[in-house]
């Protein structure tokens, strides 16, 4: 089969795939074979992404005709349509969402007479949490519940597919087609926005704005709509600040008088004291698809026996708080594309959360398709999300909670773990050139500097933006990842001249050096005035104990099989070791400094080059 012909097969099964979905998910008892197609349709999604041929209007046409074929599928997936329903019931009635619980006895009038609606009703004994700008979408479906409740649903259903196919448009102006079609032909975006109709919808539609204007440089029209989002869904709220960032108060203060402005219509003395009693309930009694929580919660179970569910929720709730922060200076130091802060803000949202139905998910795989590479993560946890709809049907629902969370670990350790690590060692380099910079000479000409053990070159490289100097890097084999020039040596022996540098930095190499002796005794040779030495010490068994542990971990992460090979030389010394193999090989030391911890005690050896003996064959001290 030609390639050509492999891909249109490939169209083919996910457009059967859709249509399937469209037939399925009419009725719940369906919902393992929903979820199984939902499953093959997101595999063949994954497929035409790599395979890389398909056209911005290909895209477009058929995202707008899968929403067609599923924007007729009933309520059958999610009770919240009815909700919607019945609010905008209360406010064709002129009566104000947020006032009565639907159970309550002042509303028995519309118990009765909203076509069952009462009957399919979730959550009869919460008031309504849904913000202001989706409850004027509500009361527009209210307009129409005099024709039962489907034509108000549908209704309602209508102006928020309508929104989304806006917002997949403004989005196709941004993304490349590929990365479109990762969200545009979605199954899980399919069901849950054509298919049930869900506030997301409109929420997508707002974040797009937002990130366009934001883009543009209009901080106020920014502010704006992000503040009807927050009323679409109180979330988007947290990510106020990063439009602080860009546009200072004017972003702030248009943000507050939106939000001010487009809750008038519902501003009553309750609404506040309801909503909020709602929310907690909500937070401390609701949980479904929340990974985090749920382990916390077993290894809770597990230590003391007791559910402390109750307890964990708030506690996330607070770690949401304390860590969105750090997102914000992130931000504010790296400064992040918009759509990448926001999307880091509402992934740690939704990871701290309690309740993570499928459809929350919409958000991250929208905000997804607008960074260079996929978010395959996201992608695994929204397709895999789909399968807790089996609660419903007596199904494996907890092997696809641990399906969704530890699966999408696991990617996105392996998509985004490299580049953590580096990000992270490029970090501690910058402390470590710091911690020996106050003991590089001072040269009216600069330094020549050569980092030998270099590892990845991130210390060298850090030194030479501090210093100016110029950085030679060396090692046994070449793992360098900065643009420094970068030469191999061998493991006793360096190949330059006598004083051919400055300065020799060995930071954390002496340990894992074959023939210690010699690596010193050559750094001495080829330096002309000092040898700057860096290792970890220790006082203790137990420390030495932690440090071998640690130095393993980390090496073997960092460079698996050649650090493997360097642990067979794995050598650590207290620091008075050290001085006595100083004095054995006759390199005096100048100066000393010492930083770390316990945990990990670090040894700096000011060694004076000038006044080094070579003596043949010295003896390395214990």
């Amino acid at each position: 089969m030609s390639r050509a012909s492999l891909t249109t097969c490939i169209q083919v099964l996910l457009m059967g795939s859709v249509l399937a979905l469209a037939v399925l998910a009419q009725d719940r008892t369906q919902l393992p074979a929903v979820v199984a197609v939902t499953l093959f349709a997101s595999g063949f999604l994954v497929a035409l992404w790599a395979r890389g041929s398909v056209t911005l209007r290909e895209v477009l046409l058929f995202a707008v005709v899968f929403r067609l074929a599923l924007v007729w599928l009933p309520p059958s997936l999610s009770d919240d349509a009815f909700r919607y329903v019945w609010d905008g019931a209360l406010q064709a009635e002129q009566i104000n969402p947020y006032r009565y619980t639907p159970e309550d006895a002042a509303l028995a009038s519309l118990q009765v007479d909203v076509d069952d609606v009462y009957e399919r009703l979730n959550s009869k004994s919460f008031y309504s949490v849904y913000p202001p700008v989706s409850q004027y979408v509500f009361a527009f479906g209210g307009l129409f519940t005099g024709h039962g409740w489907k034509s108000s649903h549908y209704a309602i259903k209508g102006v928020l597919v309508l929104a989304e196919i806006m917002a997949l448009f403004l989005l196709a102006r941004l993304v490349s087609a590929r990365n479109l079609m990762l969200y545009a032909w979605n199954p899980l975006v399919l069901l849950e926005t054509a298919g049930q109709g869900h506030t997301e919808s409109l929420l997508l539609l707002l974040l797009i704005i937002v990130i366009r204007a934001g883009r543009s440089g209009k901080g106020t029209w920014a502010s704006v709509a992000l503040a009807a989002a927050a009323w679409v869904k109180l979330f988007p709220v947290l990510l106020f600040p990063f439009l602080w960032r860009r546009f200072g108060w004017r972003a702030v203060w248009t943000g507050i008088l939106a939000l001010l402005l487009l809750a008038v219509p519902y501003a009553a003395p309750y609404v506040i004291g309801h909503v909020q009693d709602s929310l907690d309930l909500y937070t401390r009694y609701f949980e479904f698809n929340a990974g985090l929580y749920y382990a916390i919660k077993q290894v809770f179970y597990w230590l003391t026996g007791a559910d402390y569910s109750k307890q964990i929720g708030p506690a996330l709730r607070w770690c949401l708080l304390l860590g969105l922060p750090f997102l914000y200076a992130l931000d504010y130091r790296y400064r992040w594309p918009l759509h990448k802060a926001f999307l880091a803000a509402i992934g740690l949202y939704l990871t701290l959360s309690t309740t993570v139905h499928p459809w929350y998910l919409l958000s991250v795989l929208f905000l997804a398709a607008l960074l260079e590479r996929p978010v395959w993560a996201w992608f695994w946890v929204g397709a895999m999300s789909v399968g807790t709809y089996l609660l419903y049907a007596g199904g494996p629902y907890w092997v696809f909670v641990m399906l969704v969370w530890s699966g999408g670990f696991v990617i996105a350790c392996v998509q985004y773990g490299p580049a953590l690590l580096q990000a992270i060692l490029r970090q501690r380099a910058r402390t470590k050139a710091r911690f020996i910079s106050t003991y590089l000479p001072r040269r009216m000409r600069p330094l020549t500097i050569l980092d030998l053990g270099c590892g990845e070159g991130y210390v060298g490289e850090h030194i030479r933006e501090i210093h100016q100097a110029e950085v030679v890097l060396t090692d046994i084999v070449n793992l360098n990842r900065t643009a420094l020039p970068h030469t191999l040596c061998g493991p006793r022996t360096l190949p330059w001249s006598d004083d051919t540098f400055d300065v020799v930095v060995l930071y954390f190499v002496l340990h894992h050096a074959e023939d210690a002796s010699a690596v010193l005794s050559e750094a001495c040779r080829v330096a002309r005035q000092r040898v700057l030495v860096v290792e970890s010490v220790y006082e203790a068994r137990l420390e030495l104990m932690i440090l071998e542990m640690l130095d393993k971990a980390v090496n073997r992460l960092r460079h698996w099989r050649h650090m493997k090979q360097q642990e067979v030389h794995l050598a650590f010394k207290t620091a008075a070791r050290w001085r006595r193999a100083f004095a054995v090989a006759r390199i005096p030391v100048i100066a000393e400094a010492t930083r770390g911890s316990i945990i990990h005690r670090q040894q700096l050896f000011v060694l004076d080059a000038r006044r080094w003996a070579r003596v043949p064959d010295a003896p390395e001290a214990d």
